[in-house]
C-alpha cells in the first residue's frame, strides 16, 4: 500500500506500461526540473550496499536514512561478494531476506525524498547468482555455444524473474565484448569471439531479461575492453578505429536496437586515454554516433578510477570534473560519498555545469519511471512463487545440454554402454562449483557442492544412471599436484576398467583474480591423465573450464576430449546423458581452442550422428544496388543413425578489401535444426548489405556503410576452405561466389571520387 505522501509523485507516474517516450521525458522533466543541486548530485551516485550495513549486515537504518537525506538515489551489490559474514558466517540472502532488506531500504529512501524511489543494482550474469537459491543457468559462454537463441532468451528470462522477486530491478548483465585473448580471465562471461554470435545472443538475452516488467539490462563493459594484450584484466588496449566500428561496437549497437535500458562503461584506456573521461567514446562514438541520449539510459562507471588507477586526475575532485567535462557519463558507483562531495565541489566552482548534470538525473528518473518504481518500488511480488518452477529448471538443464562441446572421438569411443565399467577421477569430477565459475553465490565463486544444494556433479550422474558400475577415487589436486601412493590406486582402478573419465580444469575465479601469464594447464593435471591412459583403459576427458586452456599432447593420448565449458549445476546430469548417449552434443566452439597441434576452430563441435550438406544454391550471383539482397538455400540431411541437432552456418569472405585488410572469413548467419535420421532440411538465409559492408572508421560522423564493388565469396560450415586465392583450385560444393556491381561505391558515405 502506497502512503499518502507518495501520492502526489504516483499520480504523475501513473499508466507506466503504455507511457511514450515524451510522456516520460516530459514526466522526466517535471520531477528534476526543481531539483535543488544536493538533489541532482544524489540521483547521480550508486552507493554499494555495504555502506548501509552492521559488521553482522542487518540493515542500519541510520545509515541508510543518512544516504537518503543526501537524496542517493542508487544503491547496489551483495555484502557477500567476497564471502561469507564473518560474525554470523552466512553466505548469501534468498529471495524473501532480499526482499525484506531493499524493501526497508526503498521506504527509508522514499520517505525521505518525497517519494523518489532508489533503483538497485546487482550482478546477475547466469541466472540470479547473488540470491539464494534460484535457477542457475550455464556462463554467457555456454549460451553461446548452443547457437540457440531461443534458450539465451530463456536465460535471461528466468535471471530477470528471479532477481525481480529478490526485489532486485536492475541487473549488470550482458556482457557484449569480443573474447580476443583466451589468456583474460572474462572470456567465459562473454559470448564468444565473433561479432554476429555475439550481437544475435546479446539481442536474445536482453530481450529475456527485460520481459520480466520491472527489469533493466545493461549492456556491458563499453567497449573493446576484451582486447587486452596481456590476457590480464583491465590492462589498457590500443584499438584502431575500423576494428572498434566493425568488431567491437557491434553487438553493442544492436543491444540498442533491442531496447537495453542501461550501459556500463569500462575500467581500461583506449588509446591511452581512460574511457571513463574520453569524449570521442562516451561523447562522440556512444551518445552522438549510437544515439544514447534518445533512450532512458543510465550509464555506470567508477569515476573516481581516474585517480586511483589510472593516475590521470591527481585527486578524486579533479577525476570527477574530468569525467564530467568530457563524456556522457550519468551514475557512479562508490562505497561512501566522497563521490557526493565531489561532484557538489565541481559545481561551487563551476555552476555552469548545473544543467549537463541535470541531464543525467532526468535520464536516471526517467528510467526509473519506465520501470514503474514510483507506483512498484519493489518489483516482483508475483515472481516471488515462481523462482525454481519446472518449467525453468528444464529451460537450464536444455541449455546446458545443447552447450556441450564433444571436441574429440577417436573411434566412436562415445557414446558408451551403461554395462560398461568406468573409473572416474578428477578434482572436478564431483565439484558442482567448479562447473558453475565465477559470480556464483560469491564475486569469485566456489569450490565444492555445499553452496549448492540443486546442482548435479559428474559423480552423482554418472551414478544417476548406471548406479555403482561407476568407480570413483580422486587422486589429484586442482594445481596438479598428486602423491605417489594416490597415483598408485588411481591406476589400479584404471587398469580394471574399460573406461576412465577424468573430469579436469579450472577452479572457479572472476576479473582479476583470474589473471594467469600462462594458458597450459598445470602439468600435473596432463601428466597424471596420461598415466592412467598407460594402463590401457580408455581416456575420456571432461573439462570444466572457462577458457581454453593449453592441453599439450594429452588429445594424443585419450580417446575422447568433452568441453563442458561451465555449464554449472546441471553440468554433471548432461555429462553424464551424453557419455552414455542419452542426448547427442550439438555444441560448437564459440572461440577457437588452441592446442600445440592446430586448433580446434570457431565452430568446431562433434556428434553422435552424421550430417551431409547440398544444394547450395543463390538466388543472384550479381548484385546491381545497395538495396538488393541474396537468398542463400543448402539442403542438410541427417545421414546417420542417431537424431541429433545441428548448427547450420554461413561465412562471408571478400578476398580484397583497399579500406582494411579483409577477414579470412567471418560468420554472417547461423541457424540449429533438429533432424532424425534420413530426414533432410532445406535451411534459408538472406544476405542484404549490412553483411557485406563495413563501417567507415570515422567516428563522430554517425555509422556509415561503406562496401566496394568486389567479388564476395560464401562458405557453408565452419570448417569449408575456398581457397580464394588459387585460380586453379577445384570447386568446392560448399561454396558459391557473387559479384557487387553498383557503381555506387562507397555508397552511404563521402569520400573522394574514383579516378
Amino acid at each position: 500500500m502506497l502512503k499518502k505522501w507518495l501520492l502526489p509523485v504516483c499520480i504523475a507516474a501513473v499508466g507506466l506500461v503504455a507511457t511514450s517516450a515524451d510522456d516520460l521525458d516530459a514526466r522526466a522533466n517535471s520531477i528534476v526540473e526543481n531539483f535543488t543541486e544536493n538533489q541532482v548530485v544524489g540521483q547521480l551516485a550508486q552507493i554499494a550496499v555495504f555502506a548501509l550495513l552492521n559488521e553482522d549486515y542487518s540493515l542500519n537504518e541510520d545509515l541508510v536514512r543518512y544516504y537518503a537525506k543526501r537524496h542517493v538515489g542508487s544503491f547496489l551489490t551483495t555484502p557477500f561478494t567476497n564471502g561469507p559474514n564473518e560474525l554470523t558466517f552466512a553466505v548469501g540472502w534468498n529471495v524473501a531476506e532480499w526482499r525484506n532488506i531493499i524493501t526497508r531500504i526503498q521506504e527509508i529512501v522514499m520517505e525521505e525524498n518525497d517519494g523518489i524511489p532508489m533503483i538497485f543494482g546487482i550482478d546477475s550474469v547466469h541466472g540470479a547468482g547473488f540470491v539464494l537459491n534460484t535457477t542457475l543457468f550455464g556462463a554467457q559462454i555456454n549460451g553461446a555455444a548452443t547457437f540457440n537463441p531461443d534458450l539465451v532468451y530463456e536465460m535471461g528470462r528466468v535471471t530477470g524473474q528471479d532477481t525481480q522477486a529478490a526485489g532486485i530491478p536492475s541487473i549488470f548483465c550482458p556482457i557484449l565484448e569480443i573474447s580476443s585473448n583466451p589468456l583474460w580471465a572474462r572470456t567465459y562471461e562473454t559470448f564468444g569471439e565473433d561479432p554476429h554470435l555475439v550481437s544475435v545472443m546479446g539481442d536474445a538475452v536482453i530481450r529475456g531479461l527485460q520481459s520480466n516488467n520491472q527489469t533493466a539490462a545493461c549492456m556491458k563493459h563499453f567497449v573493446g575492453y576484451s582486447k587486452t594484450p596481456t590476457g590480464h584484466d583491465k590492462d589498457g588496449v590500443e584499438i584502431s578505429d575500423f576494428d572498434l566500428l566493425n568488431y567491437f561496437v557491434k553487438p553493442f549497437k544492436e543491444a540498442i536496437d533491442a531496447g537495453v535500458m542501461t550501459t556500463m562503461e569500462n575500467y581500461i584506456s583506449i588509446n591511452g586515454v581512460p574511457t571513463i573521461g574520453n569524449h570521442k567514446i562516451l561523447q562522440q562514438l556512444l551518445r552522438e554516433d549510437l544515439a544514447l541520449t534518445d533512450l532512458p539510459s543510465q550509464t555506470l562507471a567508477k569515476l573516481g578510477s581516474l585517480n586511483s588507477y589510472h593516475r590521470v586526475a591527481r585527486t578524486g575532485d579533479e577525476a570527477v570534473r574530468m569525467s564530467y567535462v568530457h563524456t556522457g557519463i550519468d551514475m557512479s558507483m562508490g562505497f561512501n560519498d566522497a563521490y557526493l562531495n565531489s561532484t557538489l565541489l565541481l559545481l561551487e566552482e563551476s555552476p555552469e555545469y548545473f544543467n549537463r548534470l541535470k541531464d543525467s538525473a532526468k535520464r536516471i528518473i526517467k528510467t526509473k519511471l519506465q520501470l514503474g518504481l514510483f507506483d512498484t518500488p519493489i518489483p516482483g511480488a508475483d515472481d516471488v512463487a515462481k523462482v525454481r518452477n519446472d518449467v525453468d529448471v528444464e529451460k537450464s538443464l536444455e541449455m546446458a545440454r545443447e552447450s556441450i562441446v564433444l571436441l574429440q572421438n577417436n573411434d566412436n569411443t562415445l557414446p558408451i554402454s551403461s554395462s560398461s565399467s568406468v573409473f572416474l577421477t578428477g578434482h572436478s569430477a564431483h565439484n558442482i562449483g567448479n562447473q558453475c565459475g565465477g559470480w556464483s553465490v560469491r564475486w569469485p565463486g566456489y569450490t565444492g557442492n555445499d553452496l549448492f544444494p540443486n546442482g548435479i556433479s559428474v559423480k552423482e550422474g554418472l551414478e544417476a544412471i548406471v548406479g555403482d558400475k561407476v568407480t570413483y577415487f580422486n587422486g589429484l589436486e586442482f594445481d596438479g599436484n598428486y602423491t605417489a601412493a594416490n597415483l598408485t590406486t588411481a591406476k589400479q582402478h584404471a587398469s580394471k576398467a574399460e573406461y576412465t573419465v577424468a573430469v579436469i580444469g579450472e577452479l572457479p575465479y572472476a576479473e582479476k583474480t583470474g589473471d594467469i601469464n600462462d594458458l597450459a594447464l598445470p602439468a600435473g593435471q596432463i601428466e597424471y591423465v596420461k598415466e592412467l591412459a598407460s594402463t590401457g583403459t580408455k581416456v575420456i576427458v571432461v573439462l570444466f573450464e572457462g577458457r581454453p586452456r593449453l592441453l599439450g599432447d594429452l588429445s594424443e593420448n585419450v580417446h575422447a576430449v568433452v568441453h563442458g565449458l561451465l555449464a554449472c549445476e546441471q553440468g554433471g546430469k548432461v555429462m553424464a546423458e551424453i557419455i552414455y548417449g542419452q542426448v547427442s552434443p550439438s555444441g560448437r566452439m564459440r572461440i577457437t581452442y588452441p592446442k600445440d597441434a592446430g586448433n580446434w576452430d570457431f565452430g568446431t563441435g562433434l556428434s553422435y550422428t552424421e550430417f551431409s550438406y547440398s544444394d547450395l544454391t543463390l538466388s543472384k550471383t550479381n548484385v546491381t544496388s545497395s538495396s538488393d539482397s541474396i537468398d542463400v538455400t543448402v539442403t542438410v540431411t541427417n545421414s546417420g543413425s542417431m537424431a541429433g541437432k545441428e548448427t547450420v552456418m554461413l561465412f562471408l569472405t571478400q578476398p580484397y578489401r583497399s579500406i582494411s585488410v579483409p577477414e579470412v572469413k567471418q560468420l554472417k548467419k547461423f541457424s540449429k535444426i533438429s533432424l532424425e535420421p534420413a530426414q533432410s532440411q532445406t535451411v534459408s538465409f538472406t544476405l542484404t548489405a549490412d553483411d557485406w559492408s563495413v563501417y567507415y572508421p570515422q567516428i563522430g560522423s554517425g555509422f556509415k556503410l561503406v562496401a566496394k564493388d568486389t567479388d564476395y565469396v560464401i562458405a557453408i560450415k565452419p570448417e569449408t576452405d575456398c581457397d580464394v586465392y588459387n585460380e586453379t583450385a577445384a570447386a568446392n560444393p560448399l561454396c558459391a561466389t557473387f559479384s557487387l556491381q553498383t557503381g555506387d561505391y562507397p555508397y552511404g558515405v563521402l569520400l573522394p571520387e574514383k579516378k
